[in-house]
């Protein structure tokens, strides 16, 4: 122990006989005035200031400038004092505000470091703590950050590796939740929100709230308020390649073959048998659900387009294209092109088949000579496309008869009127009405026969997949056959 100073702070004693102890006294009380309560103006501040404030205190950075400041290493703390810098000792523990950055340094073995890398390996029985902002009593935990991580402890670092964050309330009733605000206003809740069952609620101002699911803790079974299934349909009228979207865990598909044309009438002199012609078969209709994992590579698909009609005097209507679904080269799906009607002959006026399908499609009608023309099928697929009404034939006798009616598109879902029945020219077949809730067009009703002249032209049937009329039996000119309705794709992507 020296007997000039105090052993730690370095405080310069009072000898004995001494004069002018004042000086001496006043050298000790100034420097408990730099070390006792130490208020650091900054430690970043490089050039020496040319007007500092009396008693103030820097600690000195590197490359420190000035005419006294250069003199000094880095870290020295100076205080000025009368127009001049000098010195202060500080001693290791010494604690430092430093007012420009408003943080606090310790020094240890002769270094400034900031004090929380000091702290204890424990703290207790906090009541508040607020990070980067003010922690009150309703938020005793208070972060203001812009990211935060938690990692778990290794096993090397003598941790398990595992992460588990527990929280707990005190009865059923109360609520444990995660709140998620924006503006400060609530936007979803996810916890034990009055009960113990786990629930999700969302809200669109923080007032007016809305359950999205809650997860029964007993069954495990999960409760959807407005439902979770995501299903969206594309319908397809024309090919390509087509891929489900990443969503996807099932593609329903539904393939529909184009509609036969009608056959035209008969032309001819009176005294001759003369029959109307077909009508045109309404296109198959084949469906299937495929799980979307095994429909990576995509789908390339072909939508039929429908047939023609019959264009003169006893010419068949022409078949509709089938539409089909491939992958990969390899045809998953075919909805068959209906049959195109037969065109009216001496003998018959037969109506074209069904498209290919379980069951097959709805077929055209035939042809008579002595009665009406035959109606267009809807029965035998009732939630296909209508089959197209047959033309009206002459009898030997010369009497014309009337076109057949267009069968129903979808007659036993969202029906699609098939044309109606006359003696004049066919009417086209209706297009399904409500395409977002089914599909299938009406048939085109035949075309009357005319016993003097030209016979009627069969209707067009209705979008999608329906046949078209056959065309009415003529003296002069034979009625033609009205086209079959094109296919079309519909995949219906659930997720």
């Amino acid at each position: 122990m020296s007997d000039d100073a105090s052993a730690r702070l370095g405080l310069p004693y009072l000898a004995a006989g001494q004069l002018q102890k004042h000086v001496t006294l006043n050298e000790a009380l100034t420097r408990l005035d730099a070390l006792i309560q130490t208020a650091v103006v900054s430690r970043t501040v490089s050039d020496q200031p040319a007007d500092p404030v009396e008693g103030a205190l820097y600690i000195l950075p590197e490359a420190a400038t000035g005419a006294d400041w250069a003199t000094h290493p880095a870290g020295r703390l100076l205080r000025h004092e009368r127009g001049g810098w000098l010195p202060v000792p500080a001693p290791d523990g010494l604690l430092a505000v430093v007012l420009d950055s408003e943080e606090i340094l310790v020094r240890r073995e002769g270094v400034w470091t900031p004090l929380s890398f000091g702290l204890p390996q424990e703290i207790q029985q906090i009541t508040r703590l607020g990070v980067n902002t003010t922690a009150d009593a309703t938020n005793v935990v208070a972060v203001r950050a812009n990211k935060a991580l938690w990692t778990a402890l290794e096993s090397e670092s003598g941790g398990d590796g595992d992460l588990r964050f527990t929280f707990n309330k005190q009865t059923a009733g109360d609520v444990l939740s995660l709140l998620f605000q924006s503006g400060w206003g609530g936007r979803a809740e996810l916890g034990l929100v009055g009960d113990d069952d786990l629930r999700l609620k969302v809200s669109p101002d923080g007032g007016a709230w809305r359950e999205v699911l809650m997860a029964d803790r007993h069954t495990g079974r999960a409760w959807f308020a407005k439902g979770a299934t995501r299903r969206e349909t594309t319908t397809l009228t024309t090919g390509g390649a087509w891929s489900p979207p990443e969503w996807a865990r099932w593609v329903e598909a539904v393939c529909v073959g184009g509609g036969g044309g009608g056959g035209a009438g008969l032309a001819g002199a009176a005294g001759t048998v003369r029959h109307g012609g077909g009508g045109g078969g309404a296109g198959g209709v084949m469906s299937a659900l495929w799980p979307a994992e095994a429909l990576g590579v995509g789908l390339t698909v072909v939508v039929g387009a429908g047939g023609g009609g019959g264009p003169d005097s006893g010419a068949a209507g022409a078949s509709g294209a089938d539409s089909r679904i491939a992958l990969g080269g390899v045809t998953l799906l075919t909805g068959e092109g209906g049959r195109g009607g037969a065109g009216g002959s001496a003998a018959s006026g037969l109506g074209g088949a069904g498209g290919g399908g379980l069951p097959p499609s709805n077929a055209g009608g035939a042809s008579a000579a002595t009665l009406a023309g035959g109606g267009g099928q809807s029965g035998a697929r009732p939630d296909g496309a209508g089959g197209g009404g047959a033309g009206g034939g002459l009898s030997a006798a010369n009497v014309a008869q009337s076109g057949g009616a267009g069968g129903d598109g979808g007659s036993l879902s969202v029906k699609a009127l098939g044309g109606a029945a006359g003696s004049g020219v066919g009417a086209a077949g209706q297009g399904a009405p409500v395409g977002d809730l089914h599909w299938a067009g009406g048939g085109g009703s035949g075309g009357g026969a005319q016993a003097s002249g030209a016979g009627s032209a069969g209707g067009d049937g209705g979008l999608y997949g329906a046949g078209g009329g056959g065309g009415g039996a003529g003296v002069t000119v034979a009625g033609v056959g009205g086209a079959g309705a094109a296919g079309v794709v519909l995949l219906t992507v659930i997720g």
